[in-house]
């Protein structure tokens, strides 16, 4: 945790002395600046895994899909470890494959659940935390958000198939560290 504190303290003063040697014109009013990313090598957590993942929400699911015109389970959950430098298999099958095991009822973002579908894992979601999951849903036809476990009366799809939990991070990889750049307005 301290390594990611002292990467994440690093970034803060990159993004500091870029905004220091900008040029004074460059920096006009607050209303008009926009934001662009830095990346930094260092430890990715769940937490940052998950800011990505719902950067996506909304996108279609296509079968095959793997960038952010369409996705399927699979390729939504490589693309977005992607996004920090983590590289994966591209099928479900083979992602369940990776990782640790973490013991039963200990989720935390950014874990891989895997869920049975007739041949074995055959969906994944990425856990965000509060009983809710991020997946690129064929039923639902986008990438949104499901509850995972339901109540104990009332068991949710997802609550009754879940056949594996994979954890990958933390792990070293790139963090997108927002920073505000100014922009002139044109009139």
């Amino acid at each position: 945790m301290a390594l990611s504190l002292r990467v994440r303290w690093a970034a803060f003063l990159l993004v500091a002395a870029a905004m220091l040697a900008r040029p004074a014109r460059a920096q006009k009013s607050a209303a008009h600046q926009s934001t662009s990313v830095v990346h930094v090598r260092g430890l990715v957590y769940g937490e940052d895994l998950v800011r990505s993942a719902r950067r996506f929400l909304g996108q279609p699911y296509v079968w095959g899909g793997d960038e952010p015109g369409a996705f399927d389970c699979s390729g939504f959950v490589r693309y977005v470890f992607a996004q920090h430098q983590i590289a994966l298999p591209r099928t479900a099958h083979e992602q369940a494959t990776i990782g640790d095991a973490p013991y039963p009822g200990d989720l935390k973002p950014g874990d891989l659940l895997f869920f049975w579908g007739g041949r074995g894992a055959q969906h994944i979601a990425i856990y965000i935390g509060g009983d809710t999951i991020i997946h690129a849903s064929s039923r639902g036809g986008r990438v949104k958000l499901d509850h995972f476990s339901g109540s104990p009366s009332e068991a949710t799809w997802f609550g009754q198939r879940l056949i594996a939990v994979r954890r990958i991070l933390p792990a070293d990889g790139v963090l997108n560290v927002p920073m505000t750049a100014s922009r002139e307005r044109r009139d």
